[in-house]
């Protein structure tokens, strides 16, 4: 009965700290109001000694959140779980250490204003805020709608530690070979979402740039879905609308 109250507060705080990152880091990807003001107040020069530190400290944060996420989405890991008995905590403790890495990166991201891309003034047009802006709540609505679709209760680590002290069988132990597949050719649920986010921003300084091109290269090198998996999720949107409508 401990070990029960014990995972599910501490499953429970996982998932808040995770949340409380996640808002952060839309923040961090997609306000590009205050990004600007940024831009401006650090507009000084930078020589190339700091030039390069900069680079170097910012692609240190990707390269340790990469290793992260896919050291632990590994089978070794994976079966380290089981071998502790803890198999139940594994996606819940995924999860909190993957937001941990993030909330690194995030704090101790370096700001390169002294390259830029292109630089689209979006706080004195509305036009353009209002595009951006649309572009990026439509991306971040497809990412989070399809987190739903997966089940989000699975995603979050929750349906696990349900599952494990009402003595059921493991979610993943009954799901069909087809969508554990599905699962193992897909590390997120859009690619297109993230590529939107990334790319299209107003103000692309050079650790924007950098950002962009390791994260993207990393999801496309990771994103193994081919026409199998897709005709799988193609009939699993139209049960979905069945169910729904």
């Amino acid at each position: 009965m401990f070990v029960k109250y014990i995972s599910i507060i501490t499953c429970t705080i996982c998932f808040l700290y995770t949340s409380y990152v996640l808002c952060n880091l839309i923040y961090f990807l997609s306000n590009h109001n205050e990004n600007k003001e940024i831009i401006i107040s650090s507009n000084k020069d930078e020589n190339n000694d700091s030039l390069l530190w900069f680079l170097i400290t910012n692609t240190c944060l990707l390269s340790i959140f990469m290793l992260q996420h896919s050291l632990m989405a590994s089978d070794f890991v994976k079966h380290l779980f089981c071998n502790l008995h803890m198999d139940y905590m594994e996606r819940c403790i995924y999860n909190v250490v993957s937001a941990m890495v993030l909330h690194l990166l995030i704090s101790k991201w370096e700001v390169i204003s002294s390259v830029i891309l292109w630089n689209l003034d979006t706080s004195s047009n509305n036009i353009l805020w209002y595009t951006f802006t649309g572009f990026h709540v439509f991306a971040w609505s497809v990412i989070y709608s399809g987190c739903l679709m997966m089940d989000i209760a699975e995603l979050i680590g929750l349906k696990q530690v349900h599952y494990k002290f009402s003595s059921k069988l493991s979610p993943m132990s009954i799901k069909s070979k087809e969508l554990l597949r599905y699962y193992s050719h897909m590390r997120h649920p859009s690619f297109i979402g993230f590529l939107i986010i990334l790319w299209i921003y107003p103000y692309m300084t050079l650790d924007r740039v950098l950002l962009a091109s390791i994260l993207t290269a990393y999801m496309a090198f990771t994103w193994t879905i081919d026409m199998e998996d897709y005709n799988y999720h193609a009939n699993l949107v139209k049960r979905k609308r069945r169910e729904l409508f």
